[in-house]
């Protein structure tokens, strides 16, 4: 089975309907997910940064909680990272400029057999040559 992990950048341009390509991709997985043909995960933080970007990316509140429904019901599976793998995250973040955050995810996917997929350019321009990421955008 594939197992792919997504950052916020993915899941949040994907609810958001601000790229066709990105949300076209993502509802795929989705399908994929659901038919068990491939597993879905992530990091707990996807949590709060669906939130955060849900409420400074929809004006209404009403219409914000409706999009974090529909987040709250995908069939993404969250891993809290280990200490040693928040270390490491952290070592990485230095080698390649990058941040904590987004070099956790990365982190995780290795450690969980999964191909990274983000939406953050710059993230992958920096970390590509550490593998098991793709772009979409």
């Amino acid at each position: 089975m594939n197992v792919v992990l997504v950052d916020a950048s993915v899941v949040v341009t994907a609810l958001l309907t601000e790229n066709l390509k990105v949300e076209n991709h993502f509802k795929g997985l989705l399908k994929k997910a659901e038919s068990e043909n491939l597993r879905l995960i992530s990091s707990k933080l996807l949590n709060l940064e669906v939130a955060n970007a849900l409420r400074f990316g929809i004006n209404d509140d009403e219409k914000c909680l409706k999009v974090w429904k529909d987040f709250v019901s995908l069939p993404i599976k969250t891993y809290i990272l280990t200490k040693g793998q928040l270390g490491l995250a952290i070592k990485t973040s230095y080698s390649y400029g990058t941040t904590v955050y987004d070099t956790s995810y990365h982190i995780l996917a290795k450690a969980q057999g999964a191909t990274f997929l983000t939406c953050d350019e710059d993230y992958y321009d920096r970390a590509k040559n550490l593998g098991d990421i793709e772009l979409i955008g």
